[in-house]
C-alpha cells in the first residue's frame, strides 16, 4: 500500500481542485437516466373540446332522473331511500362511469338486460312457501278409486291442453302427427299418475294445489309422502343405496356405525403389478398396501391383491381398518423414547422429539405418523428402503412400544412423571 494515501486522505479538502475528476459511470442499458427523463403526468391531458364532448356523451348515456321517474320511485321507495338514491347519484360522476366503466363480457353475466327487481320464472329460483301460506285446513286423505280416476282424467286433460294450446288436432292425421299425438297422450297420463293430487284428496282446494306446487317441496314437511307403486319404481332414496357387503361385514366385526367409519383416514401408499404363473398362463393382478388411522392413537396396515383395480383397493382398505392397533403416544404428540425395528433387510429408527419439532421423516413414515396422530418425530432408515418393509417396520415399532410404566413395574419400581405431577405438563 502506498504511504501517500493517508496523507491524501488528510488533505483531501485542501487539494480537491488538484485531484483528478472521477470517470463517468457508463450505463449498461438503453434506458434514459432518471435525471434526464421528463416527468410525465399520471393522467392524460384532455383538451377543452374533448372534455365537452365527453360530458355530452356521459349525460346521454347516464341521464339524470326527471320528474316522472322521481314520482315513480316515490311510489316504491320510502323518503329516506329516495334521499339515499339522490345522494348516490350526486356523488358519482357520470363522466367517470362513462370513461372507466364497462359492460360485462364474462360467461357469468346475465343474458338479458334486467335490474333484478322482479323474479324471472325461467332463470331465477322460485321463492319458497311455508305452511302459513296455505289458507284453510291442511288435512289430506287417500283418494278412493273413483276420486283417483276423476283426478287423473282432469290432470291429464290439463297437461294435454298445455301441449296443444290451440286444441287437439282432429280428423284424418298423417302417421307422424298421429304418433306425436299418441306420445303426448301417454306423457300426459304418466304425469297425471305421478301427480300427488291423483293419490290424495282434500276438502281445501288450496291445500290440494300445494301438493303439486314445487315451492312447497323443501319447506313443507307436514305434507304426506308419495307412496304409490309407480312413484316407488321411479324413485330411489339415499338410504336405499346398495351397500358393499364387505363394508357391512366390517361394521358388524368392529361394532361401529357408518359415521364412525367415515372419520377413519385411509391412504394407499404402495401400488404395483404382480404376475402369477399358472398352468393357464400368466395372470396379472395389482397389489395395494393401504394404511388407516383415526388420527387419535389408532393405526393399521392392510394389503390387497386382485385382477380388478377397485376390488384390490377395497380389500386393502378393509384389511387396514380391521388391523388397526392402538399407538401409545407421550403427551398425545410423540413416542415414548427412541424406537428401532427391523423387517427383512430394512431397519427403521424412530426418535422422540420435543414439542414444535414436527415430522421430519420420509414421506412413508410421515403418512403413518399423521394417520396415528403423532406430531413430533424424527426417523432414519440406514439400511434398505423397501417401501413395503419400511411401512411394516414403522407400524410394528409404533404399536409395540415399551411403556415406562411397564418397565418400572417389571423392575418393581414406582414411576412418577415430575412434569405432569408438579408442573401440570406445562414445562417442556
Amino acid at each position: 500500500m502506498s504511504v501517500c494515501r493517508p496523507a491524501r486522505c488528510l488533505f483531501a479538502k485542501a487539494t480537491t481542485s488538484s485531484l483528478p475528476k472521477p470517470c463517468p459511470v457508463r450505463s449498461f442499458h438503453s434506458s434514459t437516466p432518471r435525471p434526464a427523463r421528463k416527468r410525465r403526468p399520471h393522467y392524460p391531458s384532455i383538451k377543452a373540446d374533448d372534455l365537452a364532448l365527453l360530458n355530452q356523451a356521459a349525460e346521454a348515456e347516464y341521464p339524470k332522473y326527471d320528474t316522472d321517474e322521481t314520482s315513480l320511485l316515490a311510489k316504491k321507495y320510502t323518503p329516506s331511500q329516495i334521499a339515499a338514491i339522490k345522494a348516490a347519484e350526486s356523488a358519482i360522476d357520470p363522466r367517470d362511469v362513462y370513461s372507466q366503466g364497462q359492460r360485462r363480457t364474462d360467461p357469468w353475466r346475465l343474458n338479458y338486460e334486467d335490474d333484478l327487481a322482479e323474479v324471472d320464472p325461467v332463470t331465477d329460483h322460485r321463492e319458497r312457501l311455508g305452511p302459513d301460506d296455505i289458507v284453510g285446513k291442511k288435512s289430506f286423505r287417500l283418494a278412493n278409486d273413483v276420486e283417483r280416476d276423476e283426478a287423473m282424467s282432469r290432470i291429464a286433460t290439463e297437461n294435454l291442453a298445455k301441449m296443444y294450446p290451440d286444441g287437439v288436432p282432429e280428423g284424418q292425421l298423417d302417421p307422424a302427427e298421429e304418433q306425436r299425438l299418441q306420445d303426448a297422450m301417454e306423457a300426459a297420463l304418466t304425469q297425471a299418475a305421478l301427480d300427488p293430487r291423483a293419490t290424495y284428496t282434500s276438502t281445501n282446494p288450496a291445500a290440494l294445489d300445494a301438493l303439486a306446487d314445487p315451492r312447497h317441496s323443501a319447506v313443507m314437511p307436514d305434507l304426506p309422502r308419495l307412496e304409490n307403486r309407480m312413484v316407488r319404481q321411479t324413485r330411489r332414496l339415499s338410504t336405499e343405496e346398495e351397500e358393499d357387503p364387505r363394508q357391512k361385514r366390517l361394521l358388524l366385526y368392529m361394532g361401529w356405525d357408518k359415521a364412525k367409519l367415515r372419520n377413519i383416514r385411509t391412504k394407499t401408499l404402495v401400488v404395483h403389478g404382480v404376475t402369477n404363473q399358472t398352468r393357464m398362463g400368466k395372470i396379472r393382478s395389482l397389489y395395494y398396501l393401504t394404511i388407516a388411522g383415526n388420527q387419535d392413537g389408532l393405526l393399521g396396515v392392510g394389503e390387497g391383491k386382485s385382477v380388478e383395480p377397485d376390488e384390490g383397493r377395497k380389500q386393502s382398505i378393509m384389511s387396514a381398518i380391521r388391523n388397526m392397533r392402538p399407538v401409545p403416544r407421550y403427551e398425545n404428540r410423540t413416542t415414548f423414547g427412541d424406537l428401532e425395528m427391523k423387517v427383512g433387510a430394512t431397519k427403521v429408527q424412530l426418535y422422540a422429539r420435543p414439542p414444535g419439532f414436527g415430522l421430519r421423516v420420509q414421506h412413508l413414515i410421515f403418512e403413518l405418523a399423521r394417520a396415528a396422530g403423532i406430531q413430533d418425530l424424527a426417523a432414519r432408515t440406514p439400511r434398505s428402503r423397501n417401501k413395503m418393509n419400511v411401512i411394516k417396520a414403522t407400524w410394528e415399532a409404533l404399536t409395540t412400544q415399551k411403556l415406562p410404566d411397564e418397565i418400572a413395574r417389571a423392575r418393581g419400581k414406582k414411576l412418577v412423571d415430575v412434569r405432569k405431577v408438579y408442573y401440570g405438563g406445562s414445562v417442556h
